[in-house]
């Protein structure tokens, strides 16, 4: 169960976590080509570290974020999740193997048939995405971002997000929790308006965009 192995990763601190990131927010509205941009990091505060030179990421239309370092990762990632979004009236699904550690990011997408979709990666140093399968542009921080948002330690979350004069939230069993049983909720806010709540049920992660308007569903993929 994907909730048992995220407990079990809060106990002991070397489990691996089986949860996957949201991280395809724009595939539905825009197309994908190859990027790649030298990064470095900076402190902002706390110990925190941002990658500077990467595009920051626009939460909303006037606040930004800017990555955090890898090292902020909160526990080892290394797992095949089935997502599927829907952004207005259309809809996707496929497939991502996905690695985290405190050397950054790494997926590679495909659809339910093994054929390749495209590559993200993310390090200290870069960040690039490359498909053969979209035209157009989709920033690789973008999708990073989100992947962030789900997996990442929440306190260099929180205090990233204060210095964009935006709230990050965790409740746990108690307090804001909007579906029954929840284990976990994020929330990013800006002032009082709702911009991003994650949700971890059991088995499913659930990622609901109230700004941009898409939602996704992730599991664990069965059969690989």
């Amino acid at each position: 169960m994907l909730y048992h192995s995220f407990m079990e990763g809060k106990k002991m601190k070397k489990n691996r976590l089986l949860i996957s990131g949201v991280f395809l927010s724009l595939i539905l509205f825009v197309s994908c080509a190859s990027k790649n941009t030298s990064a470095y990091t900076t402190g902002i505060e706390n110990d925190v570290h941002v990658c500077k030179n990467l595009r920051p990421v626009y939460i909303t239309n006037s606040k930004k974020v800017y990555l955090l370092s890898p090292e902020h990762f909160d526990y080892p990632v290394d797992t095949i999740q089935k997502i599927e979004g829907t952004y207005g009236n259309k809809s996707f699904s496929m497939l991502a193997y996905i690695q985290s550690d405190f050397n950054g990011i790494s997926v590679s997408l495909f659809n339910i048939f093994g054929v390749d979709m495209g590559n993200l990666s993310f390090s200290k140093e870069k960040a690039s995405f490359t498909s053969s399968m979209f035209d157009g542009k989709l920033l690789p921080e973008y999708i990073i971002c989100d992947i962030q948002n789900a997996i990442y330690d929440s306190k260099a979350l929180y205090a990233n997000y204060k210095s964009a004069g935006l709230n990050f939230e965790v409740w746990n069993g108690s307090g804001f929790n909007p579906t029954a049983s929840v284990n976990e909720t994020r929330l990013i806010r800006d002032g009082e308006n709702l911009i991003e709540e994650i949700t971890n049920k059991d088995d499913i992660i659930t990622i609901k965009n109230y700004l941009r308007g898409y939602s996704y569903i992730l599991t664990v993929a069965e059969g690989f």
